[in-house]
């Protein structure tokens, strides 16, 4: 990518182009390792910038924001979201117990539920394409909201 989009505008449009729904577990694996410095850099909430480098595949960018914010709703529900990208199950569903009530978040056992959906489908090695259409669905959300929700 020659010129890298800059905006936060451009940054949502370019990652949420994908042709297929980003793996559960995107491992150290960026997806588009030249967004890292222009989403670090925008001027925005840093919840906002949190959640794009989730929606990049980016778990260590987003693991330092939501780690400093620890209690925050919010803050709590990128974390458990963070962990279970990462393969860290029992994590994830402590930091959903630690959300105990947010807007984007019904019911945190809904959440768990899907934790321990992951980590099955892991274990077996099945089909995991459902999932992953979930969790694109998610991240969509989460970024939506959080932009809406926390104007810098």
């Amino acid at each position: 990518m020659l010129n890298p989009p800059k905006t936060t505008d451009e940054i949502v449009s370019h990652l949420f182009s994908r042709s297929t729904p980003p793996p559960l577990e995107p491992g150290t694996k960026v997806y588009a390792p030249e967004l890292t410095k222009s989403i670090a850099g925008l001027k925005e909430h840093m919840y906002v910038i949190a959640a794009l480098h989730l929606a990049n595949d980016d778990i260590h960018h987003c693991h330092l924001i939501a780690q400093d914010n620890e209690g925050d709703p919010t803050a709590n529900m990128l974390h458990a979201t963070l962990h279970r990208r990462e393969g860290d199950y029992w994590n994830s569903k402590y930091w959903w117990s630690n959300v105990r009530s947010h807007p984007l978040i019904p019911s945190t056992s809904n959440a768990k539920s899907f934790v321990d959906s992951c980590e099955a489908v892991r274990k077996s090695k099945g089909d995991d394409s459902k999932l992953r259409e979930r969790q694109w669905d998610e991240l969509k959300k989460i970024v939506e909201w959080i932009r809406e929700n926390y104007k810098s």
